[in-house]
């Protein structure tokens, strides 16, 4: 048995091409370019795609067919929130000609072992099958490699790793080999399996053709990775969970022996699976040759995106039969590798009638034009009441049971996501199945929707015109989302500029970019857009720690770093304490809103093992805190009508955090992290000089937000002013601010307004977190007090107070829902508003806190004096 050295990568070489077989050479289109590798620094073009996690320091390595990246093995090197301790894993995969990266992380060994030490690192180009290494940053050669000894095992010392990358011009495919030896007298015991991190729209199996062959596959957006044992005799099976095993028998070994193992594989970038399937067969023994085909799909008016065509003839020749297919991008095109021979293929979308082809491959990289047919579609165009294209969502409803409901994209997805479509500039040509439609045309809770019934019709477009009114008047307030994410979080898979897409649509005027631990910036996306105007911005993150669910801190804004670690973000720690003073202090104390988010404030208060007895808790959190999220806003309401579930309900426990003296202005935020629907069925009004985005002060929203500034809303818009008298003059507060009324007489000014979507039937002011009957105004009650028309609510309610009081303002539409203007999901919730807390002096000596009205037990809360 001839033994694989893990300390000579020239010897590993050696040993896979006399012994095993392993060819040198790959399939090559037209003319092989030389393989490269350098160490990525600012000049470097690397490819930004969905899913790209590369940074300054990382290693990229390319040639005329695929580019990756190497993660440079250095402690704390994460490619983002959960895929974490990613030295020398492959973090970015994708083919030259369509970049297209979707991988999360490759990870050898199944991330067993740490590669945190850079002095580990062997690179260098492969010169007739022998390694000549380098220190050079950048390296070209007809092959060049990537070499690591593993810093420590995960869980036991007496292991050891090398991993080793190579790429070849002309190969289609990465070539990792992973070696792990016993470092005591030990024998080795260990399994052969490496780990992949592709998430939500992937599917995982195996090439049915080939045992020592896997796949995960993402047909939406158009990407595949093949996992190719190099020892045809292998068997490569998938083992579930969020990171995926790839398991291999014994026979993938190259090498098994008591006190050491080895094993290799090809990784190897599609386009789609059928795509790979040709690849693989080229290096797995056929004689048959690949070339690159372009299919460019388009109708009488453009591309067809999203189009599937479908192989139903493998090789119509050749009599085999197999069903894959391929998926069209936005500009129409799909990219397939095949070998020469003839295919009957069909194409599909929705609102097309199905097309059939014959598909003629001769060998050579060539263009196929397609043209389908005339499809049902919707033409669309929106505009404001001056005629102006506006931002807007429409969203498509099965009007009746012979109609499909439509389904354009996963909730992941941009532009059309689900059963809607947004549109930045209110134009769309959106192609559908025939059939009787609903349509709902909304841009968020100032503006009345639209509600039509369209019929379309196989091979015509229906034409859907619709104005937008602006019908809720907010002078003086703007409308701001503070908490969202996307695909750099790591938690979901969405497109960001979908995520910008969906603020823009749901008239969101101000929302920073709040990825979990990493610092980046919507700026480019409404440059894209060219939206920059429409929505204020800037840069920040969400620190998310543990323990969960405390330790999840907002900041804004920050400094952002791109492409460096975390955006140039803190860190996190274990001791939520340390963890939001870092935030709170991070680029040299700058001024920032820092915001608590999804907090269990009991356990923060009071409570900090959770074991409902009171202790510190971890109530120095709040001496960091700018704003703290209390949604959901309708809870406020909950927290006297279902007392039973008063220690869950997080409203009650800020208006007790209140009563407690500790002054944390709420807000509401969405959370989201898909965009179907995700951002704009909760929101904050900001006070604001400006009601134009493109004016909007960033220093003024921090300023808005730490003086509580706010109301919070899932749809209806509320004012609140209180009026008093002190020293004879009158004075008026708005929610946040302190108002002295000398002897306690206040005139609560209050006006709801909603859309023609929205209602209320419930007004409720709340004085130290406790409701009354005598401040309870419901439709049902005091029908003189309600309107039907865009204000449902304009009072001014006489109030005489006989101690210091926060007063808070709440209404509510009970029974009724924002409806699928908002989706069926978000649309079961009640329209409801709440202002921040005003905060009335009778005495002019201070505002007195000492209130427990609620009897809420939030642990350690000092009791009023009677």
């Amino acid at each position: 048995m001839h033994h694989l050295s893990a300390l000579n990568p020239s010897f590993i070489l050696c040993f896979l091409i006399t012994v095993l077989g392993v060819p040198l050479g790959g399939v090559s289109v037209g003319e092989a370019s030389a393989a490269s590798i350098e160490i990525i620094g600012e000049k470097t073009q690397v490819p930004e795609n969905k899913e790209s996690d590369w940074i300054y320091g990382d290693y990229l390595l390319q040639n005329e067919h695929l580019v990756a990246v190497i993660a440079q093995p250095k402690d704390g090197r994460n490619a983002n929130m959960t895929v974490r301790g990613v030295g020398a894993c492959v973090i970015d995969l994708t083919l030259s000609a369509r970049p297209n990266d979707q991988l999360s992380a490759f990870y050898p060994t199944g991330g067993r072992f740490n590669f945190h030490d850079a002095a580990n690192v062997r690179v260098g180009k492969i010169v007739d099958g022998q390694d000549e290494a380098t220190d050079e940053p950048s390296v070209q050669a007809d092959g060049v490699f990537w070499e690591c000894d593993s810093s420590s095992a995960l869980n036991d010392e007496k292991k050891k790793a090398t991993v080793r990358y190579e790429l070849r011009k002309g190969e289609p495919y990465l070539r990792v080999t992973t070696v792990v030896e016993s470092v005591s007298d030990e024998p080795l015991d260990f399994s052969a399996y490496d780990g992949v991190r592709a998430d939500k729209t992937f599917t995982f199996e195996k090439i049915s053709a080939h045992d020592n062959a896997a796949y995960c596959a993402d047909e939406f957006f158009g990407q595949t990775y093949g996992f190719v044992s190099d020892q045809p005799n292998a068997e490569v099976t998938w083992k579930s969970g969020r990171m995926r095993l790839l398991q291999y028998n014994d026979q993938a070994l190259h090498v098994n022996e008591p006190k050491r193992i080895a094993w290799s594989l090809h990784l190897v970038p599609a386009t789609s699976v059928i795509d790979l399937t040709s690849v693989v067969d080229s290096f797995q023994g056929s004689d048959a040759n690949f070339s690159t085909q372009t299919l460019r799909i388009t109708d009488d008016a453009g591309p067809v995106e999203r189009a599937v065509v479908t192989f139903i003839s493998d090789n119509k020749e050749a009599g085999t039969e197999a069903t894959r297919s391929v998926r069209t991008g936005g500009d129409g095109i799909a990219l397939v590798r095949l070998a020469a021979g003839t295919r009957s293929i069909s194409i599909k979308a929705p609102g097309y009638d199905e097309l059939t082809n014959d598909l003629v491959v001769t060998g050579e990289a060539a263009e196929h034009k397609i043209v389908m047919p005339t499809p049902a579609c919707v033409e669309a165009k929106v505009t404001d009441a001056e005629g102006e294209p506006i931002p807007c969502k429409v969203t498509f409803y099965a009007a009746d049971d012979a109609t499909q409901a439509p389904n354009f994209g996963p909730d992941s997805a941009s532009g059309s996501v689900v059963n809607c479509v947004y549109s930045v500039d209110g134009t769309f040509r959106r192609s559908i199945d025939p059939g009787r439609y609903e349509v709902i045309v909304s841009r968020g809770p100032e503006y009345d929707a639209v509600f039509e019934t369209i019929d379309v019709v196989a091979g015509k477009a229906a034409q859907l015109q619709a104005t937008l009114k602006r019908t809720v008047s907010t002078p003086g307030w703007i409308s701001a989302e503070l908490h969202s994410h996307s695909t750099p979080s790591g938690d979901n898979t969405s497109v960001q500029r979908g995520r910008v897409e969906n603020l823009l649509c749901e008239h969101l005027e101000f929302a920073p970019c709040t990825e979990h631990n990493r610092i980046t910036s919507y700026t480019p996306h409404l440059k894209f857009f060219n939206a920059e105007h429409l929505m204020a911005t800037c840069t920040g993150m969400e620190l998310t720690g543990n323990p969960l669910p405390v330790n999840h801190q907002n900041a804004f804004p920050l400094h952002h770093h791109p492409h460096t670690q975390d955006g140039g973000g803190p860190q996190t720690d274990s001791n939520p304490v340390v963890q939001i003073e870092r935030l709170a202090m991070w680029d040299d104390g700058s001024d920032k809103v820092v915001q608590g988010n999804h907090p269990n404030i009991a356990q923060q208060f009071g409570d900090r093992d959770t074991d409902g007895k009171p202790d510190e808790g971890f109530r120095r959190m709040f001496g960091f805190m700018d704003v703290i999220e209390v949604h959901p806003p309708q809870a406020i309401f909950d927290a006297f009508d279902k007392p039973k579930e008063i220690d869950k309900n997080r409203m009650a426990q800020w208006m007790q955090l209140l009563n407690q003296g500790t002054r944390l202005p709420g807000v509401v935020n969405t959370d989201a992290h898909y965009n179907h629907h995700g951002s704009g069925w909760l929101r904050n009004w900001f006070e604001s000089d400006t009601d134009d985005p493109a004016k909007i002060s960033i220093s003024e929203m921090i300023h808005a937000a730490e003086h509580g500034h706010i109301i919070m809303s899932t749809g209806p818009y509320m004012t609140v002013r209180i009026s008093a008298m002190h020293q004879g003059d009158a004075e008026t507060a708005v929610p946040g601010e302190d108002l002295i009324a000398d002897d306690g007489a206040c005139q609560i000014a209050v006006e709801v307004q909603c859309p023609n979507w929205l209602d209320v039937n419930r007004v409720q002011i709340f004085l130290n977190g406790r409701s009354t009957d005598d401040m309870n105004f419901e439709r049902r009650t005091h029908p003189e007090m309600f309107d039907n028309g865009v204000v449902k609510f304009k009072q001014t309610i006489s109030l005489v107070l006989t101690e210091d009081a926060h007063v808070i303002v709440a209404a509510i539409g009970e029974g009724l829902k924002l409806g699928r203007v908002m989706g069926e999901q978000y649309g079961e919730q009640p329209p409801c508003v709440v202002s921040n807390p005003i905060f009335v002096d009778l005495a002019g000596d201070g505002f007195d806190h000492n209130h427990d009205g609620l009897g809420i037990p939030l642990p350690g809360a000092k009791t009023a004096s009677k």
